[in-house]
């Protein structure tokens, strides 16, 4: 009998010294991530954002073709306007407008190739200088044009420089600047030029801007003359546009018929790729896939363009998604159609200059009539429509994204000539409205109708987080641009970071957020220096505790301070909620 009690005593005893040990070899779960900063300025379900100016400024645009301009560092809205008065707005995009920066070029101290050699550090740590100068001129001086797309059939570039310039060099928060093309707001805005398109299928528009290898002009100003007919505002608007830029292509769904593609150069401007569309399966070999692929029978029907990407292979786009004018590539379209297919086109230009968008003469009457686009391939693994498509930021591989659980990547690396090489992900709820490519190519996000952001691993398609916040339906999703110099300084500052990790570890948040609803929403977890709790983010004006008297010395503090902002890792989402999501998570 008391064996048996030394015996149990001496094994409860073994087990509570092995519960512990497993205890202490577990480290607790880190809590759940809870976003950032909310903003809410739209009236109306989010539909479109972008993060724009070194990642110091968001767009968004709402159901009721209203467009918020936001200070990320400010946590306050900068503008807002009526850009769009009879449709949402389905698509945002910030073109940035090139420096002359001839200036800051660095050039060889000595033609001695041995002396160049030795003075490589010293070369080096100018560079690095000279681009932290320049950024921070960049974002003291933000330039861009405002690409907004709407369902009432227009495309509009808008400039709104002079406004965020303002807010920039005036640290403490001011009220917001109701813009209007009537003169009854602020301020007077009126688009630079106006395309229009067919937006009836929900397509949003695809954007690819190529830099001109010339010193930029003085913009012009955004006004037209009263009486002005919509042929010559569209000529002096591409003339504006084509003091910047050498090619703004655009590519949105034909308005004839949906399942085709017309691209235009908006800087000419002109049609330059007309009816783009895929071939038929049953007289040609182009409709490839592999065992796994969804099989497509002969009276196969595309539908609809769904989503659209334009890109150039053979070049490496720069800042946003813009192509500098020295790169050399090859204009490529990546659709998703309401099928679930997704089609790969290439532009088959038959020129001397075949390919090279930077030197070939599109003034040439006999160019134009030979540029067309050609068909690499076309699969199917969807069995719904496919909402969004992607590429990475180097064109080596594609996502695509739709209405059922399936995330498809395609290596574009081995594909241009034959058929891409897939890896897919089933997920575990339908429906996902948005996905996007992080620009150093290490995370995939996902918004889908759940209210859920599914962040993904670049590389194998693990889940590495789902971000909970949201309780209805998702609509828009983007990434702040990650730049190599960010990622060098986060190493050196040994900063956590799961995609850090050669094993990519999972993060995922519970079901249930820690704290209430409005915890998240007042900012508690605001960490800026020097800044206190603030309310959420609203259009509504008031003061902040950064406000500073306008001295030169705080201006450099507010603006260095900015750039420090500018480097964290953000995702922004919006949705049905009105409201828009901030979260600093890797």
């Amino acid at each position: 009998m008391s064996d048996t009690s030394r015996t149990t005593t001496d094994h409860n005893s073994r087990t509570g010294k092995t519960s512990s040990a497993s205890s202490q070899q577990q480290p607790a779960l880190p809590p759940p991530p809870v976003p950032s900063f909310i903003f809410r300025g739209h009236d109306a379900p989010i539909h479109s954002l972008e993060f724009f100016a070194s990642n110091t400024f968001l767009a968004t645009g709402d159901e009721t073709g209203w467009i918020c301009v936001w200070d990320i560092w400010k946590r306050r809205p900068v503008c807002k306007w009526h850009a769009h008065k009879t449709g949402s707005v389905l698509a945002l995009k910030a073109i940035p407008i090139r420096r002359d920066d001839s200036s800051t070029r660095s050039k060889p101290t000595t033609s001695n190739g041995a002396k160049i050699s030795t003075a490589q550090s010293d070369s080096r740590s100018s560079s690095t200088r000279k681009r932290a100068k320049a950024e921070m001129e960049a974002q003291q001086d933000p330039r861009v044009y405002i690409v907004s797309h709407g369902r009432d059939n227009e495309i509009h570039f808008w400039d709104i420089n002079s406004v965020l310039q303002e807010s920039v060099r005036r640290p403490s928060s001011v009220g917001i600047v109701n813009l209007s093309d009537s003169g009854k707001g602020s301020q007077t805005v009126v688009p630079i030029l106006s395309l229009p398109v067919n937006a009836l299928n929900f397509c949003k528009m695809a954007i690819l801007p190529i830099d001109s290898d010339e010193p930029p002009a003085s913009l012009a100003t955004s006004t037209t003359a009263a009486g002005t007919t919509e042929t010559t505002a569209m000529r002096i608007g591409a003339g504006v546009l084509r003091r910047t830029h050498r090619h703004i292509y655009i590519a949105v769904p034909s308005p004839t018929t949906s399942s085709l593609i017309d691209v235009y150069d908006v800087t000419k401007p002109e049609r330059t790729f007309a009816a783009v569309g895929p071939v038929d399966t049953t007289s040609s070999a182009k409709y490839q896939g592999s065992s796994d692929a969804i099989p497509s029978g002969s009276d196969k029907k595309w539908g609809s363009a769904m989503s659209i990407k334009l890109f150039l292979s053979g070049a490496t786009n720069g800042e946003q998604g813009i192509a500098p004018a020295t790169d050399e590539g090859t204009l490529n379209m990546l659709v998703g159609y309401e099928d679930g297919s997704v089609t790969l086109f290439r532009d088959s230009t038959v020129a001397s200059t075949a390919g090279n968008l930077a030197t070939t003469n599109t003034t040439n009457t006999a160019m134009k009539s030979k540029r067309t686009m050609e068909t690499l391939w076309s699969t199917k693994y969807h069995r719904e429509p496919v909402l969004a498509v992607d590429v990475s930021s180097k064109a080596g591989f594609a996502i695509s994204c739709g209405s059922d659980n399936v995330l498809v990547k395609y290596d574009l690396s081995s594909s241009l000539q034959g058929t891409p090489e897939v890896v897919k992900s089933a997920l575990k709820a339908n429906g996902m409205a948005d996905g996007k490519i992080r620009s150093d190519e290490k995370a995939i996000a996902l918004a889908g109708w759940d209210g859920r952001i599914r962040l993904f691993s670049s590389k194998t398609l693990k889940p590495l987080a789902v971000l909970k916040y949201h309780r209805e339906g998702l609509y828009c999703l983007g990434f702040s641009e990650i730049k190599e110099q960010h990622e060098q300084q986060l190493k050196e500052n040994k900063t956590p970071s799961l995609l850090a990790s050669s094993n990519e570890s999972v993060f995922a948040a519970s079901d249930t957020t820690t704290g209430t609803r409005d915890s998240i929403v007042t900012g508690e977890n605001d960490d800026r220096d020097g800044g206190d709790d603030v309310n959420e983010s609203s259009d509504e004006s008031g003061s902040d505790s950064d406000s500073c008297s306008g001295d030169d010395s705080e201006l450099e503090d507010a603006l260095a301070d900015r750039q420090r902002w500018s480097k964290r890792h953000w995702i922004a989402v919006g949705g049905k909620e009105q409201r828009i999501s901030l979260w600093d998570i890797y």
